[in-house]
């Protein structure tokens, strides 16, 4: 039989624009630098083997961090070509090796990068989405950042807005720490994620708040326990989290057209996932009823084998036992398909008619199977000299 059922369903046509520029007027570099360690080029062809380096050869954690936050400036060049593609990334693991690859970047690309090194190198991690603040002002295009939690406490860093500017679509590398390791509460005045639950905070701002400048608000609000709600989401599916993430932003408010686009994105990703998680499971449930079909179709040729054999006045001839066995043996196979058969739930028609047609010849063969066990024990109980004439009896 043919699988009936299509493939999964492909990405989604809709997406939120996830490329920033960096910040324009970026900090001036601080008189004195913190000391890192330099990233030797020879292990930066993939996250694994950079983690695995700084693993060595950092003394600990932060240390970490700020030897890969140094390395992005003098490494990985701003993409000013594609700063407005927002399906320039297929995925994060795309993003990650086109980085790699091109040494040049937009904020996702930087961002998701940062990320698989930090979690590599045993630090937890989180790609951060959302929409810079310019003068209190949300900017022309969402953006991508990193939260990294040190010390059970979760702090940001920008690495794009860490590596440099653009103006007049010229990038110019230039390495300033502002954008490191800094205070979640604090960093909200220019970074804003989409979703309340990266803030990181019991009371996290609504976005009216934040438009509106109301930086001590949240407080009339019940506390948000997002550590407990941030370890409940990261063991959520791709569709929980979606849609978690998508009630949590409408419910906290959207008064941009980032965060629009961005609840948009969430909508038709529930929608595709659950499209996904349908057909996957007529996927799995026709793999089930083609399963059923093979053993029937396995079990059918060994009947036709039988059949052979009796027509030949079961010949050439066979112990007694090893002929009660062959029927007994299709008898119990012809039980496992009903079983199997039985126990599928189907709702497609299509699968739901080819189940039955199993179901159906199933039930006709196991009622010759059942006819030749009756056979047997009569040929097994009938005197060798006699058993010749049980042949004549039936014709096939």
């Amino acid at each position: 039989m043919k699988r009936f059922l299509l493939g999964i369903a492909g990405a989604l046509i809709i997406q939120a624009a996830s490329a920033q520029q960096p910040a324009k007027k970026p900090a001036a570099v601080p008189v004195t630098q913190p000391a890192y360690v330099s990233i030797p080029d020879s292990v930066t062809g993939s996250s694994a083997s950079m983690a695995a380096w700084l693993v060595a050869h950092c003394e600990n954690k932060t240390a970490i961090l700020r030897a890969l936050y140094a390395w992005m400036p003098t490494h990985i060049n701003y993409d000013v070509v594609n700063t407005f593609q927002p399906g320039y990334y297929k995925d994060t693991a795309d993003a990650i090796n086109k980085t790699l690859q091109t040494r040049v970047a937009v904020c996702e690309g930087y961002a998701s990068l940062y990320m698989d090194v930090a979690r590599r190198a045993g630090i937890p991690a989180v790609l951060v989405s959302g929409y810079p603040l310019i003068n209190g002002r949300p900017d022309n295009a969402s953006h991508a950042w990193v939260a990294v939690q040190l010390d059970n406490e979760w702090k940001m860093i920008d690495p794009t807005w860490g590596a440099g500017s653009v103006s007049n679509n010229k990038y110019t590398p230039r390495l300033t720490w502002r954008h490191f390791l800094a205070e979640p509460h604090e960093y909200l005045k220019t970074h804003v994620p989409f979703d309340p639950l990266f803030q990181f905070s019991e009371y996290p701002l609504r976005h009216d708040e934040i438009r509106d400048g109301r930086w001590g608000g949240g407080t009339d609000q019940p506390v948000f326990v997002f550590r407990d709600t941030l370890a409940a989401f990261n063991k959520m599916s791709t569709l929980a989290k979606a849609e978690n993430m998508a009630a949590r932003i409408a419910r906290f408010g959207v008064t941009n057209q980032l965060t629009s686009i961005e609840l948009t994105y969430l909508v038709n990703l529930v929608t595709v996932e659950r499209q996904n998680a349908g057909i996957m499971e007529q996927n799995r449930v026709a793999d089930q009823i083609n399963e059923c079909s093979r053993l029937y179709n396995r079990l059918t040729n060994t009947f036709n084998d039988y059949v052979n054999f009796r027509n030949k006045q079961f010949a050439p001839a066979k112990p007694d036992q090893e002929i009660r066995e062959w029927v007994d043996k299709m008898a119990q196979q012809s039980d496992d398909v009903e079983k199997k058969a039985r126990k599928l739930s189907v709702t497609d028609p299509a699968n739901r008619r080819v189940l039955q047609e199993v179901l159906e010849a199933n039930t006709q063969l196991k009622r010759r199977i059942a006819d030749e066990q009756a056979f047997v024990s009569k040929y097994i109980k009938t005197g060798k000299m006699f058993r010749k004439s049980l042949f004549y009896k039936v014709a096939f």
